[in-house]
């Protein structure tokens, strides 16, 4: 574990058994917990998203782009809600075009790894890399 900028990243102050990842002066545990953006951060709001919304869990997954290299979209159903995710699993920026058959008369960006404007137009998206959305549809 990385846990500072320390010799040894923090973790002994023997000699370690595996070597230190050289990137440990700018990926570390003390420097995740100082900045509000990070991946810690940025989990701890997954893991509240998905305790606070059921339908994370026991909703039914409709897959919408069956063969996108790219894109992994889908959405969850459960009774009235439904939340549809969006997901570029690649370093470039495709396009994503919400299906016809996805309807719905309002959204709310539940949680994006980018800072967006929450007012966007979601029918047709250019996403960023590995840019991650999470919308709920009303």
């Amino acid at each position: 574990m990385q846990w500072n900028d320390k010799e040894n990243a923090g973790f002994t102050s023997g000699a370690p058994w595996i070597k230190v990842n050289p990137n440990y002066k700018e990926i570390n545990v003390e420097s995740a917990l100082a900045d509000p953006n990070s991946i810690y951060y940025y989990y701890q709001k997954l893991i509240q998203l998905r305790k606070h919304n059921p339908i994370t869990v026991y909703g039914s997954y409709d897959l919408i782009l069956d063969d996108d290299e790219e894109i992994y979209a889908f959405t969850r159903t459960l009774q009235d809600d439904r939340l549809l995710v969006i997901l570029n699993f690649s370093k470039n920026t495709p396009v994503f075009a919400l299906p016809d058959s996805i309807s719905f008369s309002d959204k709310e960006l539940l949680i994006s790894n980018y800072v967006l404007d929450p007012a966007v137009d979601i029918q047709l998206l250019t996403l960023r890399p590995f840019e991650a959305r999470v919308y709920r549809l009303k």
